[in-house]
């Protein structure tokens, strides 16, 4: 692959092999079940299933992944793409302490009712594998989750230590205080876009809603990718990459649902 520019976030790790780990442990939240069966297309041996967890229609797979030393989890996205995006109601609640913080109502509600059982589940792991590395990843609404999870982490001060998150086709999350907020926190976070997919683009600017750092935006072939520049003080996405394409040509799902040559959604099973 072609690297374009470079990145302000500390390279903690090699790009292109987290990338991948993440990417197949995030396609698996799609095609795993509570049967713990681990033969999907993208379910590699690197990775050992441990827990599936699924409320209010979502999906949360953990397990170990051994070349990191880290528990994973991953969010699944929405079966349905266009009647997810037909559906988010783009209303900012604020629901931490701090009430200059605002997010998404619906995927901050989704959180909230599922962050017990994460937290539950991440406890008896880290004490099974000995480690409180946390490796947090998914796909479309399962990236906003995977967001909201790594800074609820922080945020509360809790035990676990994000190594990386990894998300693929995130839509945005929260508005400007929230993406300071996140980038104080100075993780090794990646958002990656894919050509004219259109769920980053929602919901939108005009909405007080912004993207956090640090994107790499692939092109059409995903053959070659753009270490974005992201810009500080306030963050901005840079024009040259996901939103480029904006305001009349982000309307791909096709895009959306495929990733680093991995078909994403219940398809890629």
């Amino acid at each position: 692959m072609i690297i374009f520019g470079s990145c302000y976030a500390e390279n903690t790790f090699n790009y292109d092999a987290i990338v991948n780990v993440s990417v197949n442990i995030a396609q698996a939240s799609y095609c795993v079940d509570g049967n713990l069966n681990w033969d999907c297309p993208t379910c590699y041996s690197n990775n050992v299933l441990t827990n599936v967890i699924e409320k209010d229609s979502e999906q949360v797979i953990f397990g170990y992944n051994q070349d990191y030393n880290a528990i994973f989890i991953s969010f699944r996205g929405s079966s349905n793409i266009e009647n997810w995006l037909a559906n988010i109601q783009f209303h900012q609640i604020q629901p931490y302490d701090d009430e200059n913080l605002s997010v998404e109502k619906g995927f901050y509600n989704l959180f909230a009712d599922l962050k017990p059982i994460i937290y539950e589940t991440l406890q008896e792991l880290s004490s099974k594998y000995a480690t409180h590395n946390v490796l947090s990843t998914g796909h479309s609404l399962g990236g906003a989750l995977a967001t909201l999870f790594a800074f609820d982490n922080y945020y509360y001060n809790e035990e676990y230590n994000v190594i990386a998150l990894m998300t693929f086709g995130s839509p945005r999350i929260g508005n400007h205080n929230f993406v300071t907020k996140f980038a104080n926190y100075n993780m090794y976070s990646k958002r990656i876009t894919h050509y004219y997919d259109m769920v980053p683009h929602v919901p939108q600017n005009l909405l007080h809603y912004y993207h956090i750092p640090n994107e790499v935006w692939y092109n059409e072939n995903n053959d070659e990718y753009t270490i974005c520049h992201d810009t500080n003080s306030p963050y901005t996405e840079d024009s040259k990459c996901s939103d480029s394409c904006s305001p009349t040509h982000c309307t791909s799902t096709s895009d959306h649902l495929y990733y680093l040559n991995v078909t994403m959604g219940s398809s890629g099973c």
